[in-house]
């Protein structure tokens, strides 16, 4: 009999291990984390999580906690709480809780500006998220949109705010799909569809009360005025947006903005003001350099180097900023090769159900089973192969390239040395055409772009308004061809290439021959 009862206790006591006792300061939290999200953070915070918890417990105490700070407006911290959700969820293989958990850890590396590792786990959420979680669908999109846009590729951001929008819709949140139609009509208006722009202003102010709302409603209007080139209008609606209040960064941007106006229009004092205003608000390192770039260059126009120079550094400072995000994957290359490998693992996932039938079927089978897997793995030994060789690919091409043009010069030494100076240009022209195909467009563009990594296609898409002998100019540059011969080769002056470059500088937009420079070489390079 005391056996029987020693060995029900210790069932009893199994038992209740296994099942997940959760503190009771969770459950009430959990319960109000809708509805009064402050207070639940609160009691979150008052906990301390520790080895008495149960692991499963520890996960979703991460998860609570990221998401009261996310609804109370807070910095997402500490990332080793989110980063122990993530490890047991995955190991759990509950995935309600893992693409949350994914979602999160995907905004701390946003907030940290490591778009690329961002991108990678909220598309792996969207891979496991349940399709009525229309909250966390639109708030996966919106961020993804936040993402192309900040990378400059406005059309995949406007296609995820949209998306977001219509998720916002489904899942009835008013609030985030009007504050999402403030994000569609800021797309339309860097599309530089101001009418389209505008029109998504206008409904969110018709169709909120919120007085955040409608502050952001009237900066984004003001800021589709400016950007039209209609100052005053820019300038009524930017100063009625400073009387409402703001989140986030709006108003180092409403300040930024009226601080361009005004040096726009000449008025420099104003300028620094405004300048100086923004950033002393939150914001972003664009606003930021933005500013610095305003502050620089009134104090240029007022006569005051000493300042100019100091701005002038802190603009330098954010600039680098700019160009370590221009130096990260893009979204949308991401997108793609996370479905590439979605599909390819798909697919092995039908071969090995196929080989588990013919495995049934008959034993002779077996032998094709394993020819298909071999296939696969040697397919994909191949993929990673090419990857690795994917960049020194470009320096191979370009290598080959300036080898083959010293081939021919060596070949054409002998003739240059006897030629006279008209005979040496035509032996130049000669060579280069040999080499490059000068003087077939289609067939020079064609080998410029498979040296350069599309370059020549890419020059055309920025700016349409570059010639012929402007993208032949970047080539050249490219690769390392002295300016004496580049005279021969385009046939002008020394005077003219450098004006040429300056050409093409204004042409993409640019402040400096320096950034022009840098952008070829941003260009041709393989990322």
């Amino acid at each position: 009999m005391k056996l029987k009862v020693c060995f029900l206790n210790f069932l009893l006591s199994f038992l209740l291990i296994g099942c997940s006792l959760m503190p009771n300061e969770m459950k009430t939290a959990q319960k109000i984390l809708d509805s009064n999200p402050d207070s639940a953070l609160y009691i979150l915070q008052q906990m301390h999580p520790n080895q008495s918890f149960l692991n499963a417990d520890r996960a979703l105490y991460g998860i609570l906690l990221f998401q009261a700070l996310d609804k109370s407006g807070k910095t997402l911290q500490p990332d080793s709480v989110v980063n122990f959700s993530v490890r047991f969820y995955e190991q759990s293989n509950d995935n309600v809780h893992l693409a949350i958990a994914y979602y999160y850890k995907a905004r701390l590396y946003k907030s940290a500006q490591q778009f690329d590792k961002a991108t990678v786990l909220y598309l792996k959420s969207l891979d496991i998220i349940q399709n009525k979680d229309f909250e966390l669908l639109g708030k996966i999109y919106s961020d993804l949109g936040d993402i192309c846009a900040i990378q400059t590729d406005f059309q995949a951001a406007l296609t995820k705010h949209l998306k977001s929008f219509g998720f916002f819709v489904k899942g009835g949140d008013s609030i985030s799909a009007n504050n999402k139609m403030l994000d569609i009509g800021r797309m339309y208006r860097l599309l530089k569809d101001y009418k389209t722009a505008r029109y998504y202003f206008t409904k969110t102010l018709l169709s909120s009360k919120d007085s955040f709302l409608h502050g952001s409603a009237y900066q984004e209007i003001g800021i589709n005025f400016y950007n039209a080139k209609r100052f005053d209008s820019a300038e009524y609606f930017i100063r009625e947006s400073l009387k409402f209040p703001s989140k986030g960064s709006n108003y180092a941007i409403r300040n930024y903005i009226l601080a361009d106006l005004y040096f726009d229009t000449n008025k420099y004092d104003l300028a620094t003001v405004y300048a100086l205003n923004s950033l002393k608000y939150p914001a972003n390192f664009i606003t930021k350099r933005e500013c610095y770039r305003i502050l620089a260059n009134s104090r240029y126009s007022l006569g005051d180097l000493k300042e100019m120079a100091a701005y002038m550094s802190k603009f330098q400072e954010c600039t680098d900023s700019v160009r370590k995000i221009e130096a990260q994957t893009k979204t949308s290359v991401l997108e793609d090769l996370h479905q590439t490998s979605s599909a390819i693992s798909k697919s092995r996932q039908s071969l090995i159900i196929l080989a588990i039938i013919i495995l049934l079927i008959t034993l002779t089978s077996l032998s094709i089973v394993f020819t298909l897997r071999n296939r696969s793995r040697n397919k994909q030994i191949q993929l990673e192969k090419t990857e690795e060789k994917l960049s020194e690919k470009q320096l191979f091409l370009k290598d080959s390239l300036i080898h083959k043009i010293q081939e021919n010069r060596t070949l054409q030494a002998a003739a240059y040395k006897k030629a006279n100076l008209q005979e040496r240009e035509l032996i130049y022209k000669e060579l280069f055409n040999t080499s490059l195909q000068l003087d077939d467009w289609d067939a020079f563009k064609k080998l410029m772009n498979k040296t350069f990594n599309n370059l020549v296609t890419e020059l055309e898409t920025l700016s349409p308004e570059i010639n012929h002998k402007e993208i032949m100019w970047c080539c050249l540059f490219l690769l390392n061809v002295p300016t004496n011969e580049m005279i021969v080769l385009l046939e002008c002056q020394q005077r003219s290439l450098y004006k040429m470059k300056q050409r093409m500088t204004q042409k993409l937009q640019l402040s400096t021959t320096t950034e022009f420079e840098q952008l070829l070489l941003n260009l041709s390079e393989d990322n």
